[in-house]
């Protein structure tokens, strides 16, 4: 009889523990989801949202992710034989085309060539259909620029940058779906220590932004 009681007190002890476990199990389970939500595309959690709302009086335009952006800019280029002047890449970002200002532009001006032009106006349908903003940004190489034009390579990088938007706008595209951004020479992605490198320098880059 004097032994009741404290199997009573062991029994007790081991049910809080049991308690305990399963609540640790429950909050692993918790961030786990939520580990996995953040790591979704932001057009999926878009869809998935509308396809949850059973009314709707306006029709939304079809968006699609930025696996399929990257698929169809990279086809575009291909098809028009630019592999050596656009780089396709994608990273947490977003999808970015690098396009050669040597392709863009005459040395020292911001006029679009008409070859980048034609270009620009295949990637249209494929802009109306990006989910969140276009950063434009123009890039140079370190060679200061002598020109009444442009006091230095900031406003030429600028200039160009926006001679894309402007383009783009006048081809339908809504003017607050992009961002202009100028960056003179302080981005390189090579050394500026031979022609072939300066010219990879000069460059715009297009990035449909994985959000904001």
């Amino acid at each position: 009889m004097p032994m009741a009681p404290k199997k009573k007190q062991e029994s007790d002890e081991g049910g809080w523990l049991t308690t305990y476990a399963d609540m640790m199990t429950l909050l692993m389970t918790f961030f786990v989801l939520l580990f996995a939500m953040s790591t979704l595309d932001p057009v999926k959690l878009e869809q998935f949202g509308d396809s949850t709302k059973k009314h709707s009086t306006k029709k939304k335009a079809k968006k699609v992710s930025l696996s399929q952006i990257n698929k169809e800019v990279k086809k575009l280029v291909v098809s028009q034989e630019l592999q050596s002047q656009v780089k396709v890449s994608m990273d947490a970002r977003g999808v970015t085309l690098g396009i050669a200002s040597d392709l863009a532009f005459a040395s020292g001006t911001a006029n679009l060539s008409a070859s980048i032009k034609s270009f620009l106006v295949k990637l249209v349908g494929t802009m109306e259909k990006a989910t969140y903003a276009i950063a434009v940004e123009g890039h140079t190489d370190n060679v200061p620029i002598r020109s009444g034009q442009f006091p230095s390579n900031w406003e030429l990088s600028a200039a160009r940058a926006s001679a894309v938007i402007r383009f783009l706008t006048s081809q339908g595209i809504a003017a607050d779906k992009f961002r202009a951004i100028g960056f003179g020479d302080t981005v390189p992605i090579a050394p500026n220590d031979t022609r072939e490198n300066q010219a990879k320098n000069r460059r715009v880059d297009i990035t449909f932004l994985t959000i904001g």
